[in-house]
């Protein structure tokens, strides 16, 4: 399991719902935000894969919420690599109010890497690397 340093975001005006709370479909949003910025932070930015002729594309996603966000919430977003394999891996996300021990939501994020055909292609073998030497084997599971 690799945790880098959460993200932190802020709840706009307009990621909220007529109630106030934020809209159940910006979970997702940031998750994205801590996911990027993590594999910014491990390996390389996005733009940088998809200039190599890959793309990471979401095959799986699961919420659970907990509390509800409101406007001008501070949030941070805890991203961890808990599982990969020859083109896939997963991501654990936990959304919590900075200062708040209690997550707002909770969930996880499974990818699969694809060249320009559109098809499953082996992560690169810069990133399995990468991984191997964190991690101490040459893939944490059969993802």
């Amino acid at each position: 399991m690799i945790v880098l340093p959460p993200t932190r975001l802020r709840v706009r005006y307009s990621d909220v719902d007529r109630m106030g709370l934020l809209y159940h479909v910006n979970y997702l949003e940031f998750f994205e935000h801590a996911r990027s910025d993590w594999i910014r932070a491990f390996w390389k930015p996005y733009k940088e894969i998809e200039d190599a002729g890959m793309a990471l594309v979401v095959i799986e996603a699961h919420l659970h919420y907990l509390k509800s966000g409101k406007y001008d919430d501070e949030l941070e977003v805890h991203a961890k690599l808990t599982d990969w394999g020859r083109s896939r891996f997963r991501f654990e996300y936990v959304i919590n109010r900075v200062g708040d021990i209690e997550p707002l939501c909770t969930g996880w994020t499974a990818h699969c890497f694809i060249g320009r055909d559109g098809k499953p292609t082996k992560m690169p073998e810069e990133l399995r690397a990468k991984l191997s030497a964190v991690s101490g084997t040459n893939n944490a599971t059969t993802a």
